[in-house]
């Protein structure tokens, strides 16, 4: 079980890299010069949105997070660290809604801002990626129990956020796929490529 669910995990996160290298990829072929692609980069940040905040993190603060909080103190400053990166996320991708909007509206200096906050973005999402794989995945291997994955393994498998009583993930499923098909090939991060799922798995 344990395993199972650290590569779930894994998975999804490779599935957010994907989008954040897309991101990323479209804001530097921008800056020399390529027309933007507003439908494609609206769909990133729906995106973003869809799965990563009212999704992915929720699940990791309400289960994850909190099952080594019960289990040790040795992993508090990380914890409070990535819980508050998880706050601090949703707000930036608003900013950068609106700045896409003055964007796509022709505002002066309005292209330059969206890229620089993208690329702000991008960089602070993958650190905290990194943050959860590097340093409190294994620290969950070491100090979790068989219960606790049971638990963390559910809400990871779930397809529905009781959370917030909402039903994400047909809309993150449609999403991805949309840019899946808008955006330049190859679409990938790392050593691999995602799925068409937006969890990364089949």
């Amino acid at each position: 079980m344990k395993a199972e669910v650290i590569q779930i995990i894994k998975d999804e996160h490779l599935a957010i890299s994907a989008v954040l290298y897309t991101l990323r990829y479209l804001v530097r072929e921008m800056r020399a010069g390529t027309p933007p692609d507003f439908t494609l980069l609206k769909a990133i940040l729906d995106y973003i949105v869809s799965y990563p905040d009212r999704w992915h993190h929720p699940k990791e603060d309400e289960f994850l997070f909190a099952a080594i909080k019960r289990r040790t103190h040795e992993a508090d400053a990380l914890v409070a660290r990535l819980e508050r990166e998880h706050q601090l996320g949703y707000p930036m991708i608003e900013l950068l809604k609106e700045k896409l909007i003055a964007f796509r509206n022709g505002d002066k200096g309005a292209d330059q801002a969206f890229f620089e906050l993208a690329e702000r973005y991008v960089g602070f999402e993958w650190a905290h990626l990194h943050a959860e794989e590097d340093l409190l995945l294994p620290l969950a291997e070491r100090v979790l129990v068989a219960e606790d994955w049971a638990t963390i393994g559910a809400a990871f498998r779930a397809h529905d956020n009781p959370l917030f009583g909402i039903k994400p993930g047909e809309e993150a499923r449609t999403l991805y796929q949309t840019i899946l098909r808008l955006a330049p090939a190859p679409i990938g991060f790392g050593p691999g490529t995602p799925s068409s799922s937006p969890t990364g798995r089949p």
